[in-house]
């Protein structure tokens, strides 16, 4: 017989751990199910910074505030405590592969001299938060199920049932999906037939120490390219929070037969251009990831299953958007209970919110044409990339990175007319192209999970 609560969480990432949290402090009777047996340790690959501090994103002005050792969210309106190690960066500078140009958003010099007033963000631990958020689940009843695998969810008009590889049978009125970018709840529920599917991202990760680098409390990112293959190959270095001589270093990109990417990144440290960075690596943990990329869910309510976080986003909602749609859900949950009702209107202040913050605040179409744009070639990224010698505005929002470079490009396209006109011809054949034709490479590698 399934054992009945009144919500069932599926995935205790930081989505999945603050819907458990604030629904277990409202007092309804709440299982978290995570198939991992270690809830904060963290083996896949995560840049942890807090995204973002410097703009709006997701609808929200959120920050980090060190007086109280908070993560700050005024507009959702909440905080999340947080008492772990943490480290400020001031710049975020993009360099071309022959490492001979860096595009510099914000100045790196100018910022630190500011001190956390002039910072960008932070690098901060995700065991430390997930700790924490774990903690206050567990203050408030809830029950968790670790190494737990949803095999089947069978959906009721009153209440649905879980069952896991491990037989576990769970019922409750309501379910929320938190299982990640690649969550089998969505895919059982059909909606990955109707999502566009844009490629597979890949990628490893090294924590180091050894390093040298020009400006080590900055993002620092090499733009590098496979060489059979010409993929883009995305280079990722900032400080860690742990210890002051140690940094993260991640490199991946799209999924293709002839890439692998921790050959790529043990190239880099130690016979690339960037190479110098490295004068006496040391590797002090690994860590890889799989990820499909698909547009976002029609609608982040199914019936009586809402999708949080990662799970319903494109390529990732951040930690930070992630706790938001974990408190949302959890609100309407304890909403609609609360009125006795059940169904998606009844927990339709989630889907509202979501298309506010979510679907309305950023078009997804925008963070994928950073991966698109290198799609034109190591040679001519190279050349336009080298036009821009500005200092460009200090932000971290990838939906607006491109257009800052764009714009500067754009303005001197008489330049580029003048010495290479045959980049106009191959801008103008780009421009033409749909974002689904300009990726189309990386869909014919890529492994949908439908």
């Amino acid at each position: 017989m399934a054992k009945t609560y009144d919500l069932i969480i599926v995935g205790a990432g930081p989505a999945g751990l603050m819907a458990a949290k604030a629904a277990g402090e409202s007092g309804l009777s709440v299982a978290l199910l995570e198939r991992k047996q270690s809830i904060t340790d963290i083996n896949r690959s995560c840049a942890t910074m807090f995204a973002i501090e410097d703009d709006y994103y997701f609808g929200e002005r959120m920050f980090f505030s060190e007086e109280q050792r908070r993560l700050v969210f005024p507009v959702t309106g909440f905080t999340v405590p947080y008492d772990g190690p943490y480290r400020n960066f001031y710049a975020w500078h993009l360099y071309t592969s022959d490492n001979k140009h860096c595009i510099k958003l914000g100045s790196y010099e100018a910022n630190q001299q500011k001190g956390p007033k002039g910072r960008l963000s932070v690098t901060y631990s995700k065991h430390h938060l997930l700790t924490s958020l774990l903690a206050d689940a567990g203050k408030a009843g809830v029950t968790v199920l670790t190494g737990a695998n949803v095999t089947a969810l069978l959906r009721g008009s009153e209440t649905s049932r879980i069952r896991t590889a491990e037989g576990l049978k769970l019922e409750a009125p309501y379910i929320i999906a938190a299982d990640g970018i690649n969550s089998r709840i969505v895919q059982q529920l059909g909606l990955n037939r109707g999502r566009r599917f844009y490629g597979t991202l890949q990628g490893i990760s090294y924590y180091m120490t050894g390093l040298n680098l020009p400006h080590p409390e900055a993002i620092n990112y090499p733009m590098l390219f496979h060489k059979k293959s010409g993929y883009p190959v995305m280079v990722w270095i900032e400080p860690s929070p742990y210890e002051e001589e140690e940094f993260w270093v991640y490199c991946g990109g799209p999924s293709h037969p002839e890439l692998n990417y921790k050959d790529e990144l043990d190239r880099l440290i130690m016979d690339s251009p960037f190479s110098s960075w490295f004068p006496r690596p040391v590797i002090r943990r690994t860590q890889a990831h799989v990820a499909n990329i698909w547009a976002p869910v029609a609608a982040p309510v199914m019936g009586n299953v809402l999708i949080a976080g990662d799970a319903g986003w494109t390529v990732e909602a951040e930690c930070t958007g992630s706790m938001m749609c974990g408190l949302k859900a959890a609100g309407a949950v304890t909403e609609a209970l609360r009125n006795g009702k059940r169904g998606p209107e009844a927990v339709g202040s989630y889907s509202a919110w979501w298309n506010r913050h979510f679907s309305e605040a950023q078009d997804y179409k925008e963070f994928l044409l950073l991966l698109s744009s290198a799609l034109v070639g190591q040679e001519t990224s190279l050349y336009l990339n080298k036009l821009v010698t500005e200092t460009l505005p200090c932000s971290l929002n990838p939906y607006h990175l491109l257009k800052a470079i764009n714009s500067v490009i754009m303005d001197k396209l008489g330049q580029i007319q003048k010495e290479r006109p045959d980049i106009v011809q191959t801008l103008q054949a780009v421009s033409n192209l749909s974002l689904e034709e300009q990726m189309k490479p990386l869909v014919g590698t890529g492994f949908p999970n439908r």
